[in-house]
């Protein structure tokens, strides 16, 4: 399974904000877990999410209820 470019953005923003956890005040901890938290929930979404889309065949056509030909639009 090959991961998209929206989870791998969370992933790296989670990884990020635990390498940050060193230098960052221990008053400021939480922001830091609170972030990587956030982040690697969203990775989790949006891997699944991506797993679960993947069919041969799509529900309904693209451009399907689409006319060729607008109203009101010239041609030219």
């Amino acid at each position: 399974m090959t991961f998209g470019r929206r989870p791998l953005f969370f992933l790296a923003a989670g990884v990020i904000s635990v390498l940050l956890l060193a230098p960052t005040p221990e008053t400021f901890w939480w922001v830091n877990v609170t972030m990587a938290g956030i982040a690697f929930f969203w990775f989790v979404m949006l891997a699944i999410e991506e797993g679960q889309g993947d069919r041969d065949t799509p529900d309904e056509p693209r451009g399907k209820g689409r006319p060729d030909d607008l109203e009101g639009e010239d041609r030219r």
